[in-house]
């Protein structure tokens, strides 16, 4: 593998060419907001959070799409970065119908801890209130779109790990939505092999067991990056 110098945040490092930006902050401890990024699956850069400023390109990039090249020089911190950040993380939050009191995920919430890492005390946006369905007919599994962020983890893990091709998007814009089999209920799938990987997958409350109640839900979406690797060694 060829190495490259790139600088990171007035720092070089030396790093293997075809790694994205965002592999090569994870492996130097160097912090960068992410949501619909999960290890194991491939990046869609949908959630905008990842942004880097690069220097000679004039718009910002997603870091974990963005390939590193030779004598990059790359800013993960600056004030235009976190401002986007938090301008991102409110409308997120107004979009949908999220409350954390009475989640399920309270707690174990990837988008509640994304609020306290921008600071997030107030939303100066205001709340859409869409009407959103939950679905119930599962036998084991509830999908609440009330607190689905569209990060599209849920699709990514059926489709790439799993295989069943059960999840897919709907619609555009503020009626974008996860929708199963062709839009039917949950429960009436075909594909569903009911493997609990979107469960894990998801970084809300949006997809949860029928057994848990309020703040009980524990995840593991580590496991899904550790069935990729464990696959790979017996290919």
């Amino acid at each position: 593998m060829t190495t490259i110098t790139i600088d990171i945040n007035d720092v070089k490092f030396q790093v293997d060419a075809g790694k994205t930006i965002l592999e090569v902050c994870k492996e130097n401890s160097i912090p960068l907001l992410t949501m619909c990024h999960l290890k194991g699956l491939t990046d869609i850069g949908a959630c905008r959070l990842c942004l880097v400023e690069i220097e000679g390109v004039n718009k910002l990039l997603s870091a974990c799409t963005t390939k590193v090249a030779a004598n990059m020089v790359i800013h993960t911190q600056t004030e235009k970065l976190k401002r986007y950040q938090r301008i991102t993380t409110e409308l997120i939050f107004a979009e949908r119908n999220h409350v954390c009191s009475v989640c399920i995920a309270n707690g174990q919430c990837e988008l509640q801890t994304l609020g306290y890492a921008v600071g997030l005390d107030h939303i100066r946006y205001p709340f859409l209130f869409p009407t959103c369905e939950v679905d119930t007919s599962h036998p084991w599994y509830v999908m609440d779109h009330n607190r689905c962020i569209m990060c599209t983890r849920c699709v990514r893990v059926c489709a790439e790990v799993e295989g069943a091709f059960n999840w897919d998007v709907m619609n555009r814009g503020n009626q974008v939505r996860i929708i199963s089999d062709f839009n039917t209920p949950w429960g009436e799938s075909s594909t569903c092999t009911s493997c609990g990987k979107c469960l894990h997958a998801c970084p809300t409350g949006a997809i949860w067991p029928k057994a848990m109640a309020q703040g009980q839900l524990k995840k593991n979406p580590g496991m899904i990056d550790e069935l990729v690797e464990k696959r790979k060694m017996n290919l």
